[in-house]
């Protein structure tokens, strides 16, 4: 089974640290470094160059769309999927067309989550089912 690296960047620390629990706990992830806003989270991904950048969609000093600009300039092998408590098409296709390669809700249980950012570790771009 392949282990993908993964950066976590939530400003939340209890969303933060679920996620990160349940990325360990799935077996194909090594979370690589957790960071609480985005500007944290470019320097990161720029010194660690993970497989995976998951990155709230809000976040202080840089919000998820700024922080995921800069790390696939920076980064280019990092590929970004966002991570909203919004399931806004708009928002959905903003994320996309700059650059993630994923977007994800926050209720989606860990399952799902895991399961997409495998998916967009190996290739495929990720988004909400469809209300």
């Amino acid at each position: 089974m392949a282990t993908y690296s993964v950066l976590v960047a939530d400003d939340h620390p209890l969303t933060r640290e679920g996620l990160v629990r349940a990325l360990r706990d799935d077996g194909r992830f090594t979370v690589v470094a957790e960071a609480a806003d985005g500007r944290d989270a470019v320097a990161l991904a720029q010194e660690l160059t993970p497989d995976l950048a998951v990155l709230d969609a809000r976040m202080p000093q840089l919000d998820g769309i700024q922080a995921m600009q800069a790390i696939t300039r920076t980064a280019p092998g990092t590929r970004v999927v966002m991570l909203s408590a919004f399931d806004d098409r708009i928002v959905v296709r903003a994320a996309l067309a700059s650059g993630a390669s994923g977007y994800l809700t926050k209720d989606a249980d860990r399952a799902t989550i895991c399961d997409a950012l495998a998916r967009v570790a190996a290739g495929e771009i990720v988004t909400p089912r469809p209300s």
